[in-house]
């Protein structure tokens, strides 16, 4: 849940990698509920096993987060993260990649990544 902190909205991030939770439907619910508002997110930003037809609009107003950013096993088009401005990496995906995107397609072809938002990130 965020909470406000010196005008900025702060956000716990998670650490569950690859790791969903029992279906598609709470993994988006549990996603929205932990990023909705959110500015800085303290901790990882993990967008994993996200269905096409999801509204992910909640995540633009995120602008830091502090550990890693993982986007993985997904079957949207697009990911709205135009107000993301730094990764700081204090924690690293595979202590290897402060930005982690992979596997974002389906296997038929039919739904995947195509655009990334991430027009403000120095």
């Amino acid at each position: 849940m965020p909470v406000d902190l010196l005008a900025l909205t702060v956000c716990a991030g998670t650490e569950n990698k690859l790791s969903s939770l029992s279906d598609l439907e709470q993994q988006y619910r549990a996603l929205r509920k932990y990023y909705e508002n959110c500015e800085v997110v303290m901790g990882n930003l993990e967008i994993t096993s996200i269905e096409h037809n999801r509204d992910l609009s909640f995540l633009r107003s995120i602008r830091e987060v502090t550990g890693y950013v993982l986007v993985a096993l997904n079957q949207f088009r697009y990911l709205p993260l135009e107000n993301l401005r730094i990764i700081r990496g204090t924690k690293l995906y595979e202590d290897r990649y402060a930005l982690a995107i992979f596997l974002n397609y389906r296997k038929d072809g039919n739904f995947g990544l195509q655009e990334l938002g991430l027009k403000n990130l120095t």
